[in-house]
């Protein structure tokens, strides 16, 4: 088996989600920059059990990780004007990092890194996301920094986020049920978790490569809205057979492509990050799963594709 589009430069996560895209099976997908991303691959580049040589990617990452923590961002004044300026000179900063130049030179179809705006209050916060996409039709990125922008300065974050969920090629049905908040119903996302929390051990999370996400999750795919989970941090609505069809086409592409085990194991851990992050949002925390954090194949998720197939359980 082998995948007919190169993305064995990625992190297994990141490559399967990719050839996702690039075989037209969801529009697009992102990445957000973040120190998970970071100490993810570093972690598992540095303790895999394999002849290959890892110091050059390692280093280009402690060295991208420093880039990143050293970017400060300030804003005097949340207008449009402001928040576009400040953004434009942020790119820049995050253009630089050796990271970014790795991803463009090595994803297949287009690459490119925003900043993320997110307003709580009159607090604001940033990031960086970075987007994949086939090379048909794919967004600019100066269009998608502008509807960041005017969904902050007009208080309509919602606007934002359903143009992200279509650009990640999630329903629009289930974007309008993640968009249905109450204060007195719990969230999308821990209603969308919800039916399968009897598949989660509690107890098993959190022991790292001690653990198999076998021990974390148990048999998943034997229900057909298990199909749903098809992108990490999508919260379908339960029951959605829209979902469940696009999520039922991806599989049957990967599977063509790649050991069936490391596909089931990639929906399984799709849905074990979103119950963890139902979870932190459901308790009241602003918290992402560690790497590792569901066994050590969440661990491996972080290490390049012919790595992960080379272990036993895939091959």
């Amino acid at each position: 088996m082998t995948l007919s589009h190169d993305v064995y430069a990625l992190p297994t996560f990141a490559a399967l989600d990719s050839y996702a895209v690039l075989t037209g099976r969801r529009r697009g997908t992102s990445i957000q920059l973040d120190e998970t991303y970071f100490t993810g691959q570093l972690w598992a580049l540095r303790n895999l059990d394999t002849d290959s040589d890892f110091e050059h990617r390692t280093e280009r990452l402690e060295d991208s990780r420093r880039a990143y923590d050293d970017i400060h961002v300030a804003i005097d004044e949340l207008t449009e004007q402001a928040l576009w300026e400040t953004s434009q000179r942020f790119r820049e900063q995050l253009q630089a990092i050796p990271e970014i130049s790795y991803l463009t030179r090595n994803v297949p179809g287009r690459c490119f890194v925003v900043p993320e705006w997110m307003r709580t209050g009159n607090r604001l916060h940033y990031g960086a996301r970075v987007y994949l996409f086939g090379d048909e039709d794919p967004p600019d990125p100066e269009a998608v920094l502008r509807e960041n922008i005017e969904s902050i300065v007009n208080e309509s974050f919602g606007t934002f986020e359903r143009y992200q969920g279509q650009l990640h090629g999630y329903p629009d049905c289930c974007i309008d049920y993640y968009q249905d908040r109450t204060p007195d119903s719990p969230s999308p996302e821990w209603r969308s978790v919800e039916p399968f929390t009897d598949r989660i051990r509690d107890a098993a999370l959190g022991q790292g490569p001690a653990m198999s996400i076998d021990d974390v999750v148990s048999t998943f795919l034997d229900r057909e809205d298990g199909y749903a989970f098809f992108a990490r941090e999508f919260f379908p609505e339960s029951g959605c057979e829209t979902a469940m069809a696009k999520g039922r086409s991806i599989y049957e592409e990967l599977s063509s492509a790649l050991p069936e085990s490391l596909v089931r194991d990639y929906f399984r851990l799709n849905f074990g990050t979103n119950y963890l992050v139902a979870r932190a949002v459901h308790s009241g925390r602003d918290r992402r799963p560690s790497p590792g954090e569901l066994g050590r194949e969440h661990l491996l998720w972080y290490a390049p594709p012919r790595e992960a197939l080379a272990v036993p359980r895939y091959t």
